[in-house]
């Protein structure tokens, strides 16, 4: 028998889907629960059924399950962010150990019965404030205020997120700063639906070793009001910041860098190290936003490739000649 909308039932999330809801099994059909853990006991509610499985959503927590803890971010649930701030950091580790898993059995249709798979490797003294880069939404609340943070799930709505948990906080005191630096001097937030307003994005990249901060505002064209006033301001209150950028984007569309830069302040670019080779980063510049688990990636591909000093050198030579092209 399909499930029904708005059917309710108990059951036990059993494990985590690859984009991190809970998956139970009612009447022999999947059910995917956002925000569940496993082992988690819901009182759970059908909001779209389909012929084999269905989507629900949790109405009460009966018995949570043995890895779920207090989320540390108030808006994590609306916000598409991040989904498993509800999860002990070895339960992620240990849902994503099984995502490969499921991978290799379900799309790779192998036996992994007789397979050993290695445990996700963990970066325990860092699971917060690691990302180096950050793009954030402007727009304006209900009231009208202008507000930055993150898109809910699969919407173009602003979920305010002042304290993000993922990145450096300074990048968030930055957001902040510039939000009330727009308001203050009367700058719009760019609308998607007339096509009006300024701003459409703050873009931040930080350097993990070097602390160098990049601000670029994505805008609907080169000149900004107040240009002067606002590099003086940030300047002021934020010493690590090296560059200040303007990105022009004027089209409709989904893609949120725009082909032309202009620099207010600085190179145009930030410095930085990965695995020890400099390296300079503009915003267009594709970058692994976790150094520290890249570096760790890295030195694993290194240890497996047996790289000798000669190449190693050459590896970091060519690192140095990128970096040049990058000016």
């Amino acid at each position: 028998m399909s499930l029904k909308k708005n059917q309710i039932f108990e059951t036990t999330i059993e494990n985590l889907s690859s984009d991190g809801s809970g998956v139970a099994h009612v009447e022999g059909q999947a059910v995917f629960v956002p925000g569940a853990a496993p082992g988690d006991v819901i009182r759970c509610r059908i909001v779209k059924a389909l012929k084999s499985y269905a989507f629900g959503r949790i109405d009460a927590i009966l018995a949570p399950g043995p890895g779920r803890v207090a989320p540390d971010c108030a808006v994590c649930t609306p916000c598409g962010g991040c989904g498993l701030r509800h999860l002990s950091y070895a339960t992620e580790c240990e849902a994503k150990t099984g995502f490969v898993r499921d991978a290799f059995a379900r799309l790779g249709g192998f036996d992994v019965s007789s397979f050993e798979f290695s445990p996700v490797l963990a970066l325990t003294d860092h699971t917060a404030h690691y990302r180096n880069k950050v793009q954030l939404p402007v727009g304006l609340d209900a009231d009208g205020h202008v507000v930055t943070g993150f898109y809910a799930g699969r919407t173009h709505r602003i979920v305010p997120c002042p304290d993000c948990k993922l990145q450096p906080g300074v990048l968030n005191d930055i957001g902040n700063a510039l939000c009330s630096f727009f308001a203050a001097h009367g700058i719009q937030p760019y609308d998607e639906e007339s096509g009006k307003g300024l701003v459409r994005h703050i873009f931040l990249r930080r350097g993990t070793h070097s602390g160098q901060i990049m601000v670029c505002l994505v805008c609907t064209r080169p000149k900004f009001p107040h240009s002067e006033e606002l590099v003086t301001a940030l300047r002021e209150q934020f010493s690590d910041i090296a560059s200040v950028l303007i990105n022009v984007n004027a089209k409709k569309t989904n893609v949120i860098l725009g082909e032309e830069t202009i620099s207010l302040y600085g190179p145009g670019y930030i410095e930085d190290t990965l695995c020890g080779v400099p390296v300079r980063l503009g915003p267009l510049s594709f970058y692994q936003v976790n150094t520290l688990a890249a570096e760790q990636l890295y030195g694993i591909a290194a240890q497996y490739a047996q790289l000798t000093p000669d190449e190693k050198d050459a590896i970091s030579h060519r690192g140095n000649a990128l970096a040049e092209l990058e000016k």
